[in-house]
């Protein structure tokens, strides 16, 4: 457990080094790519492996149905402020404050394990 709990603590630091490095790297900047764009699915999959050791259930569906309702919650803002919808900003809004979302979690979840016992 304490191997766990020291690995998903690395884990925050080593998604965003590696996203930051593979955006400089791949001068991902030109296509208008940063690297929450790149850290997301990796914060995405560290949040299904980490809760999946952990606890007895995956917390994946938690982090699925949170991530529904910022894509409502999304829609229905883009709808009421703009009357309108289109659907390359609505995806570039939501990937950006879905990484937001899943990194608030994840360090949720971090802090649980370390609470447990």
């Amino acid at each position: 457990m304490m191997i766990l709990r020291i690995a998903s603590v690395l884990f925050i630091f080593l998604t965003i080094a590696l996203s930051i490095i593979l955006t400089k790297t791949l001068r991902l900047k030109r296509f208008g790519l940063n690297f929450a764009d790149l850290a997301f699915p990796m914060f995405f999959f560290e949040f299904y492996l980490i809760s999946d050791q952990a606890y007895y259930h995956s917390m994946l569906p938690q982090l699925v149905l949170a991530l529904a309702i910022l894509a409502i919650s999304i829609t229905v803002y883009f709808l009421k402020t703009k009357q309108s919808f289109c659907y390359p900003k609505f995806l570039k809004f939501f990937w950006r404050s879905a990484f937001i979302l899943t990194t608030f979690l994840y360090l949720a979840m971090v802090i649980g394990l370390f609470l447990a016992k």
